[in-house]
């Protein structure tokens, strides 16, 4: 009888919490340009559409030739335009080596913390080559800086993505040719322990480098260059291919006000993430929550009691931005429930509470209401039902950018 009336008060409850109006919907997206994007370069504003003359405002040129950095439209990323660059072997050299690449201004702070972000399509034609080439760097100062290679670079070597930082690589997998390809980069440049690099990849945080970030003794912090530098065709070092073709898109750079979503390349919520493993905080054991994870919709896990929750690990923190659950007999009953986010499976956000349809027993997709973050756990609390005191979910899953 006292299960009975909480179970009632807490359908009471849930009720005039939706009533009030909890969010179902998507989060608002970023605004354009929020505080601390300081510019964007997505190619959809005229003014920034000089290539292959000019750089656009607040950049500097360093190509060529006519084809060496152009505007297209075919493929784009943000909007219908991107830039399209192209370095052949034969080129003349620009700024001491081969190079098509466009430039941002010596003018960066010392100690200063940046924000990048972009997206890049390598061309179809991108062959596997015996040398690298740097595709973004970060290039230290040019007047009263140590001389040597950028601190920061984002390379395609041996078929795959690389950075190298500091001298040091890293391997972030084989690239794919002739897709968007996503990045965020969060960078505080600093000589000593307070330094930060940070890396996305398609929305999955791959790199988090805590100490020295740049090379000492500069008075000003490192700039952004974007486009091809393959310095191997200027030593005579072998190669094995004579052009090089990619497109460039989405470009939005940022200060310490800025936030990983205020820069990134906007994607749509319907990514699925894979899910690693599923735990739960109760469950009965004809009905484990490894059933809630595969692929089965005649399978469940079920846990009885108001606050049982299914928890979902991603393996990895990675940008999350919603979920997709199932129900059991959820054509014919509703279910209120809130999904919670971590980094760490310890300390948890609440990012989502509603209620499902009660009218399908297929998935259904939930946004999260303040939009995406980094997270590796999700946790579904069950919370109410018309029926009794058991969550039952058939399959349940993470969505990623």
């Amino acid at each position: 009888m006292r299960r009975s009336r909480l179970r009632a008060w807490l359908v009471a409850v849930a009720s005039t919490v939706l009533a009030a109006g909890v969010t179902l919907g998507p989060g608002q997206p970023a605004a354009a340009d929020p505080a601390g994007v300081q510019r964007t370069l997505d190619w959809e504003q005229s003014s920034d559409r000089t290539l292959p003359s000019a750089a656009p405002p607040q950049f500097i040129k360093q190509w060529a030739t006519e084809y060496g950095a152009t505007n297209a439209t075919v493929p784009a990323r943000d909007g219908s335009y991107a830039a399209r660059f192209e370095l052949r072997k034969t080129d003349p050299v620009v700024s001491s080596s081969k190079r098509a690449e466009i430039s941002q201004r010596d003018e960066q702070p010392v100690g200063a913390e940046r924000w990048y972000g972009f997206s890049i399509n390598l061309a179809t034609t991108w062959a596997h080559d015996t040398s690298a080439e740097i595709v973004s760097q970060w290039h230290q100062c040019d007047v009263g800086c140590p001389g040597g290679s950028p601190p920061l670079a984002l390379l395609t070597d041996e078929g795959r993505w690389k950075i190298d930082f500091r001298g040091q690589f890293i391997d972030l997998g084989p690239y794919t040719t002739g897709v968007w390809v996503d990045w965020v980069f969060h960078v505080t440049w600093r000589t000593d322990s307070t330094g930060l690099l940070q890396v996305w990849k398609n929305g999955e945080r791959v790199v988090h480098r805590a100490g020295v970030a740049t090379h000492g003794g500069g008075p000003r912090s490192p700039y952004f260059k974007f486009g091809i530098y393959k310095w191997d065709w200027n030593t005579g070092a072998p190669s094995s291919v004579t052009q090089r073709v990619l497109h460039h898109d989405a470009l939005r750079l940022g200060d310490e006000r800025a936030t990983y979503k205020d820069v990134a390349p906007q994607r749509t919520c319907t990514r699925a993430a894979a899910v690693a493993s599923a735990s739960a905080t109760t469950y009965e054991p004809s009905s484990p929550p490894a059933n809630a994870i595969d692929g089965d919709l005649t399978t469940r896990w079920s846990g009885q009691g108001f606050g049982a929750a299914l928890i979902l690990d991603t393996g990895a923190v990675r940008q999350l931005c919603g979920a997709t659950v199932a129900w059991h007999r959820g054509n014919l009953r509703w279910n209120d429930y809130t999904i919670h986010a971590s980094q760490d499976g310890v300390s948890y956000t609440k990012v989502w509470e509603g209620r499902s349809s009660g009218t399908t027993t297929a998935p259904e997709t939930v946004l999260f209401t303040a939009g995406p973050l980094d997270a590796r756990h999700l946790k579904i609390s069950f919370w109410a039902n018309p029926e009794n005191d058991w969550a039952s979910i058939t399959e349940a899953g993470a969505l990623g950018l």
